[in-house]
């Protein structure tokens, strides 16, 4: 199976799970075409599945969480070895901030985090950084800062509906929840989608983490 054809198993999963069985398949119609769609195509699919997807779920609370539980995942592209390390290093400092230094040895898989009290701030890379780079318009670099190959030709003109980028926040909320081995809530902050210049996560750890 391949990376969309997991990432829509997912999607699907989660809706049914949330919103009764079924109810992903009107909320995901047309999705078995997005492998042939130009990034255009997928961009606009994207922003009419979350219009459905409101409309099937109009908790807008539920609505983040199953775009959250969406998220690609660190383990998932890179393997458990490196947040195991990491994980072992919280353990052992009893805090977090000797993780982020481990996480600055090793830029490919990690941004540059920084904490206030018990937040996380977290702020992507770009997807794209040569093209980012390169861009001599604020669309162009919005496009080219974006991750998600269903959202990324969308940034500049047909921006995905909130709570879109949850999924984005996700994958941050996942890796500090394998770290520290306790739920943790992920709030969006900044996103290209709302026409930012970066897209920015405050990861909000539970009390105790930090000490």
């Amino acid at each position: 199976m391949g990376w969309l054809e997991e990432k829509m198993a997912k999607w699907a999963r989660l809706i049914d799970e949330h919103a009764g069985p079924g109810v992903s398949e009107r909320v995901l119609e047309g999705h078995r075409e997005l492998a042939e769609a130009s990034p255009e195509e997928r961009a606009a699919w994207s922003r009419l599945a979350m219009e459905r997807l409101a409309e099937a779920v109009p908790d807008v609370a539920t609505r983040e969480k199953i775009m959250e539980r969406r998220a690609c995942v660190f383990v998932e592209e890179f393997g458990d070895e490196p947040l195991l390390e990491l994980r072992k290093i919280y353990r052992e400092a009893g805090g977090v901030d000797a993780v982020f230094e481990a996480m600055a040895r090793d830029p490919e898989k990690h941004s540059r985090p920084y904490r206030e009290g018990d937040v996380i701030y977290e702020t992507k890379a770009p997807g794209d950084a040569e093209a980012f780079a390169a861009a001599q318009t604020p669309d162009e670099r919005r496009v080219a800062y974006c991750h998600c190959p269903l959202a990324r030709a969308g940034a500049a003109t047909t921006p995905a509906p909130e709570p879109y980028c949850c999924c984005g926040g996700g994958w941050y909320g996942r890796i500090w929840e394998f770290i520290v081995e306790r739920p943790v809530r992920v709030e969006v902050l900044r996103s290209v989608m709302r026409g930012d210049e970066r897209c920015t996560f405050a990861v909000h750890l539970p009390p105790g983490v930090t000490d």
